[in-house]
Order: structure tokens, then C-alpha cells, then sequence
């Protein structure tokens, strides 16, 4: 019988990835902030500066999950 280890984490992903082995994540579950031009509103990402925010982040998601796993946006 395997076991494997569940665990859910809920830090800055780009500060808790950087300790993640590569593609050792199975599921991935996440709900970034929309871009919005009201900083009140989840931080007030920009439209315009959206992607450059979020692509490091993709780039990191894809090194550490699992060819085989699944990704939830």
C-alpha cells in the first residue's frame, strides 16, 4: 500500500515554490486577483500590469507540478 502526503499551504506561492522540488505537486488550486484599477480591490493589480505579474508565477507552477498532475485556476 503508498501513501502519499497531503498538504495544503496557503502563503505567497512565489516565495513558497521557490522550496519545491520540480514536478513533486500533483494538484494545484488557485484563484489569483483579478486585475482591477481599484486599489482597494485585492491589492489593485493593474490591467496593464497583469501579465508581467502573473507569468513568473506560471512559470514557477509549471516547474513544480507533476507532468501527470492537474492544474485549477
Amino acid at each position: 500500500m503508498k501513501f502519499t502526503k497531503s498538504q495544503i499551504i496557503n502563503m505567497d506561492c512565489l516565495e513558497v515554490m521557490k522550496n519545491i522540488e520540480d514536478e513533486s505537486v500533483q494538484i494545484i488550486v488557485t484563484s489569483p486577483p483579478y486585475a482591477d484599477q481599484r486599489k482597494s480591490t485585492y491589492g489593485g493589480i493593474s490591467p496593464d500590469k497583469y501579465v508581467g505579474w502573473f507569468l513568473p508565477i506560471c512559470k514557477e507552477l509549471l516547474r513544480v507540478l507533476n507532468p501527470k498532475g492537474t492544474f485549477i485556476l
